[in-house]
């Protein structure tokens, strides 16, 4: 090609093609990329408030006395938090459903009710069995996340 003669109409073309198609993989990536991080991000607010949750059931199973607000409430709060890690995106985690009805078994025990209610030590197996469905269903979050989200 001598110098002064410009390049057939189609260079042109390719290279506008090849930087479309450039822009347009990259910005799937990173739309990816952004989709999974607010999905870990969901899985670590999910985490966070399943130990709000063990608190408050730890909480209520140790008072002195029983309180039916709190009872109610914890129920209710269990219940969303299940119904919660069933939809999306929890859903694609596929979180085995015995795990979260053993969480809401050891949470509303036969304790929640007021004619069975009496305080738990800290050590207790009501207790124990409250921290260890908690710990369970935490544990298959984070590896599900870790699995699926990495």
């Amino acid at each position: 090609m001598a110098t002064g003669e410009a390049a057939p109409w189609w260079v042109h073309l390719v290279t506008w093609v090849v930087v479309a198609t450039g822009w347009f993989i990259v910005h799937r990536a990173t739309l990816a990329r952004e989709r999974r991080r607010e999905k870990r991000d969901s899985a670590k607010q999910l985490v966070s408030d399943l130990h709000d949750l063990e608190r408050s059931a730890r909480e209520f199973h140790g008072a002195g006395i029983f309180d039916e607000y709190s009872a109610a409430a914890l129920a209710m709060r269990c219940d969303r938090m299940i119904k919660m890690s069933q939809r999306l995106p929890f859903d694609e985690l596929k979180i085995d459903p015995g795990l979260l009805k053993s969480l809401r078994q050891a949470i509303t025990c036969h304790n929640i009710d007021r004619s069975a209610f009496s305080q738990q030590a800290a050590n207790s197996e009501i207790q124990r069995n409250i921290r260890n469905a908690t710990d369970d269903l935490v544990d298959a979050v984070e590896e599900a996340k870790a699995r699926f989200w990495a």
